[in-house]
């Protein structure tokens, strides 16, 4: 991987922490705006529409959603702090030349393994959310 990149290892650390801040802040925003949002949604829909028509299919799946992004948002937080940590000793431990070149390998693939994960789940996230904040305009439309 780093010899892939052309950066040393420390340039390759160095934009891995900003892809974990961004993780952290889309988390955030998703939690901040997205899931929120869909809460209202669900709430407003409970109260209205779900009462005069069969809908409870679409509402279990928004709720499953919800509930799944609550888990998730707390385990990707922190995944982001033990990243962010972990980083940050590694570009510590590269700099101090403590590991040769295979194991500094290694070990920053293991991390852009973890990173990816997690950018992953933001994106599954911002799909699901998306598709459901479709479903919720056409229920809204019947």
């Amino acid at each position: 991987m780093v010899a892939c990149t052309g950066k040393s290892p420390s340039g390759t650390i160095d934009a891995m922490q900003k892809r974990v801040d961004a993780v952290e802040r889309q988390v955030e925003m998703l939690y901040n705006q997205e899931f929120n949002d869909l809460v209202k949604d669900y709430q407003a829909l409970d109260t209205t529409l779900a009462r005069t028509k069969n809908i409870m299919a679409e509402m279990e799946l928004l709720q499953a959603y919800l509930q799944q992004f609550e888990t998730q948002r707390v385990v990707i937080k922190e995944n982001v702090k033990f990243s962010r940590q972990q980083l940050s000793d590694l570009k510590e431990d590269v700099e101090q030349h403590l590991y040769d070149d295979e194991t500094t390998a290694k070990y920053i693939n293991d991390e852009e393994t973890e990173l990816r994960r997690m950018e992953a789940k933001i994106k599954y996230f911002q799909e699901k959310f998306d598709a459901q904040k479709k479903v919720v305009k056409q229920l809204r439309k019947e």
